[in-house]
């Protein structure tokens, strides 16, 4: 990693289709010319054409759950293990705690995890992420933040924040760790900003993410960083509008806007509704929007809102999240063409750990799809990948506005491809590669270099 205040040169990169060198000097972009020297003890990186882009920003991600699944079991959308067949690491103790992600089932409890992990703690997170299960052993060791239905079954709906706080004395895991390789796993994929979305988010959360992974972090709750207030939006609450409502003037009446997770249609239907009533600012998103029919879609165009959306979550599932589906909804999941069509304007992102934090594979996703067999939509929803890698150059503030664009003055979170623009996307289009990014910097700092990428001084 290279100081912040050592001047680089980016030496024959292409930018807006001219190649030029770039200087870097104090974390900002200083010169952008046809030849620059290199001063003495300076470094110098040689791109031989290849792309400088701005850096990749993903706005909606789960940090600490994201890094925390890099090491989890993954089931992969599937059921348990059958008894005595779940996976524990070689060479550990009885009292490590087994920590698997991606359940399927929904109707797990404390009791069936005991038969597969009879003789350890145990906590599964189900795939939507709004659900843990602990086992027997695991409800003993954290059982004072439960509440008596939690104690009996293990099943803690959106309990993430309770159990994170009780689990710091238990689990010896070293979640700064997991943050720190996580944080240089996007670096490698050309990420120099994370939106995190996690609702509920502490300050003192935020700040461990933000000292640990080098990225730019901001939070759709924790601080007030210019983004909405992250709002949960369920169908099956009793007591939802009345919820929903009370969050958002509560948002407001900190002159913020909302971002409201919403995935089956009457939720959406819920949300728009309640939109109207409190009425709507700019920077209003909805968070996934995962069945949207035109009819909404076109109200959602016109109250300007954006649309925050994952592809990678329904490629996970594919053909089952149809067949899983209620046949009415078939035609809207997950849409992205269908939306744009409409007027929509739509941001896509990774939802991380539930979808793929490679943003490349998104951008994939999204212009090439899944053949038929396997695709979860019933109409094609690709959009072109020039569209689809815009979404990723955006402000976070302004996630579906114009692309940032590299020039003299600008903080230097930059990244760098192996060949010019079209070359280097149509190979991750084609599944030729999985990331055409060879240095990441980041406030002037190389943070990330593939191996043999030219540079001298560094």
């Amino acid at each position: 990693m290279s100081s912040l205040t050592d001047p680089i040169v980016l030496r024959d990169v292409t930018v807006d289709g001219e190649r030029l060198d770039c200087r870097v000097v104090g974390g900002f972009v200083t010169e952008l010319a046809p030849t620059l020297h290199v001063p003495p003890g300076g470094a110098e990186f040689r791109a031989a054409g290849g792309a400088l882009l701005p850096g990749l920003h993903d706005h909606h991600i789960h940090a600490l759950a994201a890094a925390a699944a890099v090491d989890s079991l993954d089931l992969r959308g599937g059921p348990l293990p059958g008894p005595g067949h779940g996976h524990v690491p070689q060479a550990v103790d009885e009292a490590e705690w087994v920590r698997a992600v991606g359940l399927g089932d929904d109707d797990v409890t404390a009791a069936d995890l005991d038969l597969v992990w009879p003789d350890r703690p145990v906590r599964v997170q189900h795939r939507s992420g709004a659900l843990w299960v602990l086992n027997t052993r695991a409800i003993e060791l954290v059982g004072e933040v439960l509440d008596p239905a939690e104690r009996v079954d293990g099943r803690v709906w959106r309990g993430g924040a309770r159990l994170s706080h009780a689990l710091q004395s238990h689990d010896p895991r070293d979640i700064d760790d997991e943050l720190r390789a996580w944080g240089l796993r996007l670096a490698a994929w050309g990420v120099t900003g994370l939106t995190d979305a996690s609702v509920g988010l502490s300050s003192e959360a935020l700040q461990r993410i933000r000292s640990a992974v080098p990225q730019r972090v901001l939070s759709l709750g924790a601080e007030d960083d210019g983004l909405p207030v992250k709002i949960i939006a369920t169908d099956h609450s009793d007591d939802m509008w009345d919820g929903l409502l009370a969050a958002m003037r509560e948002a407001r009446g900190r002159g913020r806007a909302v971002a409201i997770h919403a995935v089956s249609a009457p939720a959406l239907a819920l949300v728009l509704a309640a939109l109207e009533e409190i009425g709507v600012v700019t920077g209003d998103r909805i968070e996934h929007a995962a069945v949207c029919d035109d009819a909404s879609a076109d109200r959602v165009a016109e109250l300007g809102l954006t649309v925050v959306t994952q592809p990678s979550i329904a490629a996970r599932r594919g053909r089952t999240m149809v067949e899983a589906s209620e046949p009415a909804d078939r035609p809207w999941l997950w849409r992205i063409r269908g939306l744009v069509d409409r007027g929509v304007k739509v941001v896509l992102s990774s939802d991380a750990p539930y979808g793929d934090a490679n943003p490349w594979v998104t951008v994939r996703l999204a212009s090439a799809g899944l053949p038929a067999d396997r695709s979860p939509w019933v109409v094609d929803q690709t959009i072109g990948p020039s569209a689809a890698l815009a979404s990723f150059l955006t402000d976070p503030e302004d996630p579906a506005g114009p692309a940032r664009s590299v020039r003299v003055g600008g903080v230097a979170d930059l990244c760098v491809l192996d060949g010019p623009l079209p070359e280097a996307v149509d190979r991750v289009v084609r599944g030729a590669t999985v990331s055409p990014v060879v240095l990441t910097m980041i406030a002037g700092q190389v943070v990330s270099r593939r191996p043999g990428c030219s540079g001298a001084g560094a």
